[in-house]
Order: C-alpha cells, then structure tokens, then sequence
C-alpha cells in the first residue's frame, strides 16, 4: 500500500469515527442540544479534527443521516426490481427495514422522531429536499409493489399510497411498542410481533 493510500484510508477511517459517535450524540441529546465539543470527547479526537471533515454540524447531520438512508432506498428498488409475487416483495422490504432498524438504531429513531417539516431547521434546503426525496422513494417501493398487487388480482381494489402508509405505520407502532418492553435477559418480540402484523395486514388485503 502506497503512503497516499494510506492516508486515504486513515482520513475515511477518521469520518467514518466522528460519524458514528455524532449518530449516538444526535439521537441521545437531539440536533439542537447536541454540541461538536461532546462529539469529539465521545470520539476521542479533537473538535479542530471534525471540522476538518465537516464544515458545520448541519453538515455533519445531513452525512450522518442520508448515507445509510440512500442505500435503503437503493436496497429497496433491488427488491422490488426482482419482480417476485407481491405478497413476498412486500414481505422482503419490511425485513429490509427491520434489519436497517437493527444495523443502524440510532439513525431510524432520527429519522422517525423528527418532522419532516422542520428538517430544514437543521440543513440547507437543498439537502432537505434531498432526503425527503429519499425518504419518499422508500415508501414509493411498498405504493407500486400493492398497486403491482391489486393489478393481479391478488388483493383487493384499496389506495395503493393508503396501503403503503399503514403498512410503515404498522412497522413504527410495533416496534415502539416491543422496544418500550424490552427488558434485560427476557425474550425480544419485535421480529415475531412485525411477522404477524404483517400476515394480518396481507390477510386483509387479499382478494377473496
């Protein structure tokens, strides 16, 4: 490895350090609350460092948030490229979040517990826009994967976008629900809660 290569991987390594620490600080204290000086303390570097990488902490949030969040999306289209039966890539994106939630906890309680109209209170307009515009893709996957679903004849005549919003309000309540009961050494529910929302929610979407 060349010394420049290092150095690339030393500088990533380094963002890649302050991005993670900034996700525990942001979700622990909020945007406003949180302060660089206690991102550089938990990340054990200097706030002179961060600043080398991140222009602002508006800066650092938007990079904290939108990297992991564009790969869901990318993830997600995948899925529903694959064309399978629409009960199953319904099925496979709501794993997909599951398992996005578990990877990257801190981030999906970002993003769930912020107003999408006041993201812009944290970042420029333009990066505001952007994650919306992400944000809305996701759901857009479970909109056209039930209207690919009604169009077969598999479930019932029902707004698509409807659907779409119940089955991600489903997700949310259940896990905040299971998450609130969550106790040391006990049996965890929220995958087998999630798995039998889901099959009622199919149940009652079917064409009979």
């Amino acid at each position: 490895m060349s010394i420049a290569e290092r150095k690339i991987r030393e500088q990533q390594s380094r963002i890649n350090l302050i991005k993670k620490n900034a996700r525990v600080i942001f979700e622990k204290k909020g945007f406003e609350a949180a302060k660089m000086e206690e991102i550089a303390e938990r990340a054990e570097i200097s706030k002179a460092t961060i600043y080398k990488y991140f222009k602002s902490k508006n800066d650092l949030f938007y990079e904290v948030m939108q990297e992991p969040l564009a790969q869901l999306s990318r993830d997600l289209i995948e899925i529903r490229a694959r064309q399978e039966e629409p009960e199953k890539t319904i099925e496979l994106i709501i794993e997909k979040n599951f398992y996005f939630y578990k990877e990257y906890h801190d981030i999906y309680h970002l993003v769930t517990e912020i107003k999408v109209s006041e993201i812009k209170k944290f970042i420029s307009a333009d990066k505001a826009v952007h994650l919306k515009e992400i944000m809305a893709t996701n759901l857009k996957q479970m909109e056209m994967t039930i209207n690919d679903g009604i169009k077969k004849g598999i479930f019932r005549k029902t707004d698509p976008m409807m659907g779409a919003i119940i089955m991600w309000n489903m997700f949310m309540g259940i896990i905040k629900y299971q998450e609130n009961r969550l106790d040391v050494g006990k049996k965890d529910y929220r995958k087998s809660t999630l798995d039998a929302g889901l099959d009622l929610l199919l149940w009652g979407m079917k064409k009979r």
